[in-house]
């Protein structure tokens, strides 16, 4: 005789076997899509950290990385692909798929939540759809190139599927501290759109229930131990940034946010549009500038829908918030028994089986990311729109968690209610239709030709003339090195006030500087480096020759000119 729960269990292995069956196709799509993005310096460089922590350098020893570290998140997935496929630019797109494939995948399971059958595909779907044609252009150089806040998405959305379980399950609040801490060790953007969210939600519906007797603050222990975790993971946090440069290992640069002028702040707000846009798919703007103009533009058309469902999908919940906090305000004002709020709510898990907690922390997630973009960045362009990177994901969560249901009912998927024919003959040909052209989407630019990584051609140049030790600007150093899997070692450097070159304390290992150990008898400068050949000729002195290749200039001395180089600056 079956067993009662068979139902449950086959759709839970239809699941994940739909999971693992999307997370191939996807992942192909993406790395195809990643090969678009030439890789830079900025990617090369955490490969290249990757690399010393797969040598033993855990702590990255000697390094000088960015404001954010991405040391337990990103770099140990570069380790093992590099353990895998070894150090080569492949690396920094295969990372890069990877990433984006659970992005949508966890965006996806978050949307369905603990919702069955048909509404669990639906709420599902509509995640995934929204995020999975990037659009070509500066969405995907946001989406698809190297890590920079992106995918602390991933973190995010797993934070959201551990407290998305049951009330009863005691060890998620434990749970909760440990990926708070390690996903804020290595990205600060963790603590403001996780860790604060989380305990200000749960705190706030503490606060609104005012529980009078401990009897009726037990009530709210799932709540307080989550607040807790919360808080607890910032203050872990800081201990451990603390405790790594004293331990030896990397120094962090001062982050480049800080709040502007106020009177800066409206001229962001184009910019901020844009960026918005530019994540989702949706930037009109940049769209006629591409190869395609009417693939484009209708690139930005259809992913205009998708940002809709977003944008509603965050009024609604911001609604239900408020509502929800509404409701354990009357409720903690006192039951007809006098009892309060917390014993009055019976057998249903206390005051807090209204509402949808995940909901309200994704909503608060949202539009602390975005008004930090907007009050904290002096902004440039859209290709700023990583620092609200994880909004696509989470919104994308919540437009499917939000209104999968509805629309499940709407297509007569699930309940339909008297007179829905209509809506089910407009509602359900629309959203397919819509999917189809995400899916036709993610065809096309998985189609689109590969791009060789930046100054490839130098590499291969320095490789032929026996280059193998040099100096350059940040865009041609790491990435030379990474293109040649070490077999070149570039240093960057930049100018001081003086004039004179010096180490550049950004994404780099300063061991390479150390005229004991290492040399450098070469100077490359291209079009856009930092430096002026004046510049190299002041600090070094004449070189003994002077090569002109394509763009470059490779000035070579026959001298170590690490001894000559100034003191490096911060």
């Amino acid at each position: 005789m079956p067993s009662a729960d068979g139902g449950p269990r086959r759709e839970r292995a239809w699941w994940i076997a739909a999971t693992a069956g999307a997370a191939a196709v996807l992942m192909f799509c993406y790395l195809r899509i990643a090969g678009t993005v030439p890789v830079l310096s900025d990617g090369a460089a955490n490969a290249l950290q990757a690399r010393d922590m797969l040598h033993g350098n855990l702590l990255l020893h000697g390094w000088w990385v960015t404001d954010v570290s991405f040391l337990t998140t990103e770099l140990p997935q570069y380790a093992l692909v590099i353990a895998a496929a070894g150090l080569r630019p492949e690396v920094v797109h295969i990372c890069a798929a990877i990433t984006y494939t659970l992005l949508v995948l966890l965006a996806a399971w978050v949307a369905r939540g603990r919702a069955s059958g048909a509404e669990g595909v639906v709420r599902a779907l509509i995640a995934a759809g929204i995020m999975l044609a990037p659009e070509p252009g500066a969405p995907t150089w946001v989406l698809l190139s190297d890590p920079d806040h992106v995918g602390t998405g991933v973190p995010l959305l797993l934070l959201l599927l551990l407290i998305d379980r049951p009330r009863a399950s005691r060890w998620v609040p434990v749970a909760a501290f440990v990926l708070l801490t390690w996903a804020s060790i290595a990205d600060p953007l963790a603590e403001a759109i996780g860790a604060l969210p989380l305990a200000a939600v749960c705190l706030a519906r503490v606060a609104v229930g005012r529980p009078r007797r401990l009897g009726e603050l037990r009530a709210y222990w799932y709540e307080l131990s989550l607040a807790a975790a919360a808080v607890l993971a910032a203050l872990a946090t800081k201990v451990v940034d603390e405790l790594i440069p004293a331990l030896g290992g990397y120094q962090i640069n001062k982050g480049v946010s800080g709040i502007i002028p106020l009177g800066e702040i409206p001229g962001n707000g184009p910019l901020v549009l844009r960026s918005v846009l530019a994540l989702f798919g949706a930037d009109f703007q940049d769209a006629p500038h591409g190869r395609h103009h009417a693939v484009d533009l209708a690139f930005a058309a259809v992913h205009l829908a998708g940002l809709a469902f977003v944008v509603a999908a965050v009024v609604v919940a911001a609604w239900g918030l408020v509502r929800t906090l509404a409701w354990l305000w009357r409720a903690g004002s006192g039951s007809p028994d006098g009892s309060g709020g917390a014993a009055g709510s019976g057998g249903r898990g206390g005051v807090f089986a209204a509402g949808d907690l995940v909901a309200d922390v994704t909503v608060v997630a949202v539009v602390i990311c975005v008004a930090t973009y907007f009050t904290l960045f002096k902004l440039n362009n859209i290709y700023s729109a990583h620092e609200i990177g994880p909004v696509l994901s989470l919104g994308a969560a919540l437009a499917g968690r939000r209104f999968g249901g509805p629309l499940a009912r709407a297509c007569g998927l699930r309940k339909p209610r008297a007179g829905g024919r209509l809506a089910r003959i407009a509602v359900l040909p629309a959203l397919t239709a819509l999917l189809a052209c995400y899916c036709a989407m993610l065809g096309f630019a998985a189609a689109q030709g590969q791009t060789p990584p930046a100054n490839a051609a130098l590499a291969v140049w320095l490789q032929q003339h026996g280059l193998r030790s040099g100096l350059a600007g940040y865009w041609e150093a790491s990435v030379v090195t990474l293109e040649t899997g070490g077999g070149i070692t570039m240093g960057s450097v930049t100018p001081l006030r003086d004039g004179k070159l010096a180490p550049r304390h950004w994404e780099q290992d300063m061991r390479i500087f150390d005229p004991a150990t290492h040399r450098a008898d070469f100077v490359v400068l291209a079009p856009d480096s930092p430096m002026s050949e004046s510049d190299v000729l002041r600090t070094f002195g004449p070189p003994a020759r002077v090569y002109r290749y394509e763009t470059y200039t490779i000035l070579v001395w026959s001298k170590n000119l690490l001894p000559d180089l100034g003191r490096a600056i911060n």
